[in-house]
């Protein structure tokens, strides 16, 4: 015989987002707990609440309506320690089983149909979480959870007529507090890290008799690993258990405020449940909106038997196999956000225009500073959050003590990391500093706009030249030693003195046959190729032949330095060519010339006072011997007959690999 549902009310207090907004519960949503109604999944998560926290769940489903689920309300009395308590008068089960019976009364037999009901509850919750350190908390949420088992029976009383049938239902009662201890471990701001011990239950009776034992919940311990990860606007939880148990789900932030989250829950690698929902965050409320499908397909038919009831042991009230699609709903108040603000951002000097892919990997470099003031009459701790797309930015110090009425001024800094995007044109980039003298909660929010260059712009200054030079790329490696490789015999010939001109010669000649010059009329932000674009696309114009020709010498080991000439042949024209290092002392320079105005001699990193030879790579298609010439003739001109040095119009630029 089939189960007949009377009642079945579970609303699903665990998949509504709070605050951090990802799918709680069947979304991996543990390292992000952040809020009260949250609290029973990972109660160190408390301690992420600053003052006073609120919040109402309710649900619809489609057989019975709309209702509440629960109130929670949750307070920080210190740094340290933070208290929670939730009133869930929707987390019941009710299930009623027909349960025939036949009856013998002489020699008639009578057939009836008694009820078997069996109530779950989890109506009454408390957490506690503590902060042991800025990394690491610990939490305890304990519910209280009830049993109710009702059934039905008779008796057969003799009278001096007809038999009297009694029925009477007897009510076999069971409680326990369910306890929940969490450690919550943040390495980083990106990442979180949680274990759970559950199951740990303190019995308050003796439970049901011994022949009703299997319907009681199944609360065998079980340990949980979570682990979370934040990136910009993405979020990404997943948890795992002793029990099998596997919840993963992640949270998309497409603009400010709003949350678009994705979650499952899966129970012996089958997939039991998924749910998807939207969070909008307002001031100092958060709303959320979520849809659960149970895909277990235990009411395909809409029916149960008790057997297929008793094989699906229910662990838990709030998640289990028998919950029935439902939309839930949820209102978080966040009283931290009527905090008093002590602090104020006075001023901002930022850069507003930053070539991020002129820095050095894992470099910093100074853009600016903010001047933050305290307008209260304390001293505060306080703390200024940088938050930017495409781009890295950190303050220095992050976090300092500031006097009543003082101004600090805390300096800015971008920097590289290789997992970086890559910016190909100039892009407007947002930046938001955010000023806080208490967790979570700004005192003031500042936004600027900058301007983010492409990877092939130039600000103009020839030292970050080097950061368009690749010396192990595979393109000028592979042409290199081609080139080497093929004059090989030469060379053996060759005194070993005189190798590194002649190494430079034969790929400056080689570039000849490959390479065609092209004029750049930019006078402000320029572009330049990387080596091996001019490869690619057999043109460049000064800068870029000056890199491409400087890469190809680095990648042979041999020595080189830019000369940087601005406005000596015309004005506002800049100018940029190739010093190489031959390798000759210059005692022996009559080897390759007895014009001393063919080369300038200056020492090298070993001390040794070498000729140094000025190419002009513009003349790529003249070769090597009259880009030489040419080279020398402006050396001479820019340094000696026009003193551009001592003029501040012209200098060299050495460049260390």
């Amino acid at each position: 015989m089939k189960l007949r549902l009377i009642l079945f009310f579970t609303a699903l207090n665990l998949a509504v987002a709070q605050n951090l907004t990802s799918p709680q519960t069947i979304a991996g949503f543990s390292p992000f707990v952040n809020s009260v109604l949250s609290s029973t999944l990972n109660p160190a998560g408390l301690t992420r609440v600053y003052d006073w926290n609120v919040g109402l769940m309710g649900y619809y489903t489609k057989h019975l309506g709309s209702g509440m689920h629960s109130v929670g309300i949750a307070k920080r009395f210190n740094e340290k320690q933070t208290i929670g308590f939730i009133y869930s008068p929707g987390a019941v089960l009710e299930f009623i089983f027909p349960s025939p019976v036949s009856i013998n009364i002489g020699n008639s037999i009578l057939n009836a149909e008694f009820q078997r009901k069996i109530v779950y509850s989890s109506n009454y919750a408390f957490a506690y979480a503590l902060k042991l350190s800025n990394e690491t908390s610990i939490g305890l949420s304990t519910r209280y959870i009830s049993q109710n088992f009702f059934e039905t029976d008779y008796k057969i009383q003799s009278t001096d007529s007809l038999p009297n049938i009694n029925i009477e239902t007897f009510q076999y009662k069971s409680s326990f507090l369910n306890s929940k201890i969490s450690l919550l471990y943040e390495p980083s701001p990106k990442i979180s890290l949680v274990f759970t011990f559950e199951n740990l239950p303190i019995k308050l009776d003796n439970g049901f008799p011994e022949k009703f034992k299997n319907f009681e919940i199944d609360n065998k311990f079980k340990l949980q690993t979570s682990l979370g990860f934040r990136f910009r606007n993405f979020k990404w939880g997943v948890e795992i258990s002793s029990l099998r148990d596997l919840l993963s789900g992640f949270e998309v932030q497409p603009i400010e405020n709003l949350f678009l989250r994705c979650g499952l829950s899966s129970e012996n690698l089958k997939v039991n449940a998924f749910l998807a929902g939207v969070g909008l965050r307002t001031g100092i409320f958060q709303f959320d909106i979520a849809y659960l499908k149970n895909t277990s397909n235990i009411w395909s038919d809409n029916k149960l038997t008790q057997s297929e009831f008793l094989s699906s042991h229910i662990r838990d009230i709030e998640l289990n196999k028998f919950i029935t699609d439902r939309i839930t709903f949820s209102i978080s108040i966040d009283m931290s956000r009527w905090h008093e603000k002590n602090l104020r951002i006075k001023n901002i000097v930022i850069q507003n225009e930053i070539f991020p892919h002129l820095i050095d990997e894992l470099e910093r470099k100074k853009i600016g500073f903010i001047e933050v003031e305290n307008i209260s009459n304390k001293t505060l701790n306080a703390k200024i959050e940088p938050k930017s797309t495409l781009i890295d930015i950190e303050v220095e110090p992050e976090e300092f003590q500031i006097k009543p009425y003082e101004t600090k001024t805390i300096l800015a800094y971008i920097f590289k990391k290789s997992n970086n995007p890559e910016i190909k044109e100039k892009t407007k980039v947002d930046i938001k500093f955010d000023i806080k003298s208490i967790p979570n909660v700004p005192d003031e929010t500042k936004r600027i706009k900058i301007s983010v260059y492409g990877k092939n712009d130039w600000n103009g200054n020839v030292e970050d030249l080097k950061f368009f030079l690749k010396f192990d790329s595979p393109e000028i490696l592979s042409l290199t030693r081609k080139i080497i490789w093929e004059r090989k015999d030469t060379l053996e010939k060759i005194d070993p003195m005189l190798r590194k001109f002649y190494q430079a010669k034969f790929l400056f000649d080689e570039l000849s046959k490959i390479i065609t010059y092209v004029s750049d009329p930019s006078l402000s932000i320029d572009r330049v190729q990387y080596p091996e674009e001019t490869l690619k696309l057999h043109t460049g114009d000064c800068d870029d032949l000056a890199v491409l020709y400087a890469s190809m010498l680095g990648s042979v080991g041999i020595d080189f330095a830019f000369v940087d000439v601005k406005a000596m042949r015309k004005p506002n024209e800049s100018h940029v060519y190739i010093l190489f290092d031959s390798g000759i002392d210059k005692k022996y320079a009559l080897n390759i010339t007895d014009n001393e105005k063919r080369y300038t001699i200056i020492k090298n990193k070993d001390g040794v006072e070498t000729l140094w030879i000025p190419i002009e790579t513009t003349l790529v298609r003249e070769k090597f011997d009259r880009a030489w010439e040419v080279g020398a003739e402006q050396f001479f001109d820019d340094f000696e007959l026009n003193l551009g040095q001592t003029k501040g119009k012209a200098r060299i630029v050495f460049i260390q690999k």
